[in-house]
């Protein structure tokens, strides 16, 4: 990894941190390239959002070698929308040029071209999470660091986030790492699936499946299968009628 990679958009070598004597990551290497969408496993505690955040340049005692190509954008779990400020304002914050235009761009795209006036304590759950996803899209990012961003709504709305951001992805063509722990979430929406153990990435998993996917795929299951045994969690066997 010591030069960079056709399409490389992304890229850390030996990124390591630590808090106090506790290890998390002893030395990451991690590549993302242009068009590709990676998933990040891990079981609790293993260091995924901590990964996320050096990637994104938000951790300045991780160390390491981390270079960044083209623009990049973060979104999180929390939705993280100015309370003090409409759904419009939040969305263009920082932004200079055609502002109100690119913002009535981003929200229609994710379908709340009605809510541009808002309040953020006015919005549902799925709601807010789409105006951070808005807020992302609209600095036209090559990148898209999501740290677990379907983690706090229910099971429904992750559902329809999950084909947004499909729908997103697809249009756009942005990269994106994200973080989940949800094994079914990353073989839906990733092309390959890193699974980090023990401060490193202990697996790299390539998810040729093509979309659009279901968990009834053959291919689906064999894959999650081996993903669960990876994070130690007991797969129940089939009961032959």
């Amino acid at each position: 990894m010591a030069g960079r990679a056709e399409g490389e958009l992304i890229a850390g070598f030996d990124v390591r941190r630590a808090f106090g004597a506790s290890v998390v990551l002893s030395g990451v290497d991690i590549m993302i390239r242009r068009g590709e969408v990676v998933a990040l496993l891990g079981g609790s505690g293993s260091g995924k959002s901590t990964l996320l955040r050096a990637l994104a340049g938000l951790d300045p005692d991780a160390t390491g070698t981390i270079t960044r190509h083209g623009r990049s954008a973060v979104v999180f779990q929390e939705h993280r929308l100015l309370p003090w400020k409409r759904v419009a304002a939040n969305v263009g914050l920082g932004l200079t040029g055609d502002v109100p235009r690119r913002v009535a761009a981003a929200l229609a795209e994710v379908g709340l071209a009605d809510r541009e006036r808002a309040w953020p304590a006015e919005l549902s759950g799925g709601q807010a999470q789409r105006v951070a996803f808005a807020r992302a899209l609209v600095r036209e990012p090559d990148l898209l660091l999501l740290d677990e961003p379907f983690g706090a709504l229910d099971a429904l709305t992750r559902l329809r986030m999950q084909g947004l951001f499909g729908r997103l992805r697809a249009e756009h063509g942005f990269s994106a790492l994200f973080v989940t722990h949800d094994v079914d979430e990353a073989l839906l929406l990733s092309d390959r699936i890193l699974l980090l153990d023990g401060g490193v990435i202990a697996e790299d998993i390539a998810v040729d499946l093509d979309h659009p996917r279901t968990p009834d795929h053959s291919g689906f299951g064999v894959l999650r299968r081996r993903l669960l045994a990876r994070l130690g969690v007991p797969v129940l066997e089939e009961i032959a009628p």
